[in-house]
């Protein structure tokens, strides 16, 4: 063993003393020492194997060792960078990335084109399929935590503007209200409503009452000349009350011609699509 420790240190003395190179000790510290004395070459027994691993050194500079991607710079090109998403995991094209599947609340829907847009800038930024499912699982909880608070708000919002009504018209409130409905039917009909619900400004106590004030005089000459026919005062209170009969209510108890009566009766307030009770 001493005889082949001698050997590697002959050789490495061969190496001239004015051949230097900086190098870090354990203390960290940077000195100059002989490149004979220097730890990496006491690994090879004879200078042929050092010349032999400077050799496969050299060729291997500009490789990209097995297992390991290089990083691309801003003089590289496209083809570069694609290849560099590719051998990270990116999918070949932006619907090959697979969301994970997750509970929605009733009549809340996903926009399509936003679930789109969301693959395209992850193909776009090079994202592997596991870092956008962890996205999307972390961002749409978000989401409908901000539409959950956005229905309580809108929630509260109505009942202090119902409340308001409350106070100044008592029991006739649900009677302000059907007129208002009512009259907003009649001048735009469904298409209004329905602007009316989804900016919520039917739920506004100076929209509703703007409607109720209006009511007589865009319902009173067709009402009063159809209601004849129904056979007794027509009123959404009484229309409630029938509905509440066990005639109208009850399975076992039902008569053919008071459903119809009530039906009618809607048909008279309502014309249209309503649906007896819907919006009640």
């Amino acid at each position: 063993m001493t005889d082949k420790n001698e050997k590697q240190k002959n050789w490495r003395m061969t190496l001239p003393e004015e051949w230097t190179v900086r190098h870090v000790g354990e203390d960290g510290t940077e000195t100059e020492i002989p490149l004979r004395d220097h730890p990496a070459l006491s690994k090879y027994a004879t200078k042929d194997e050092a010349v032999k691993a400077l050799v496969h050194a050299q060729r291997m500079l500009g490789k990209t060792p097995e297992g390991f991607v290089r990083v691309p710079g801003e003089q590289d090109s496209p083809e570069d960078l694609a290849a560099f998403y590719a051998a990270l995991g990116r999918p070949e094209k932006a619907d090959g990335y697979e969301l994970p599947d997750m509970a929605l609340p009733d009549g809340f829907a996903l926009r399509q084109d936003l679930v789109g847009g969301l693959r395209e800038k992850a193909f776009e930024l090079g994202l592997t399929p596991k870092q956008v499912a962890g996205l999307y699982q972390w961002f749409l909880p978000q989401v409908l935590d901000t539409h959950h608070t956005m229905q309580a708000e809108a929630g509260k919002l109505r009942e202090s503007e119902l409340e308001s009504l409350r106070s100044v018209h008592r029991g006739d409130t649900p009677s302000l209200l059907d007129s208002a409905l009512r009259a907003a039917e009649a001048v735009g009909g469904e298409e209004l409503l329905a602007a009316l619900d989804d900016t919520g400004a039917g739920n506004r106590a100076a929209v509703i009452s703007a409607f109720a004030r209006i009511a007589p005089l865009v319902l009173e000459s067709g009402l009063r000349g159809s209601a004849r026919g129904w056979g007794e005062d027509l009123t959404i209170e009484r229309l409630r009350e029938m509905m509440q009969d066990p005639r109208y209510k009850d399975p076992t108890k039902r008569e053919d011609a008071f459903v119809k009566k009530v039906n009618q009766g809607f048909e008279l307030l309502y014309p249209g699509d309503y649906v007896p009770g819907s919006r009640i």
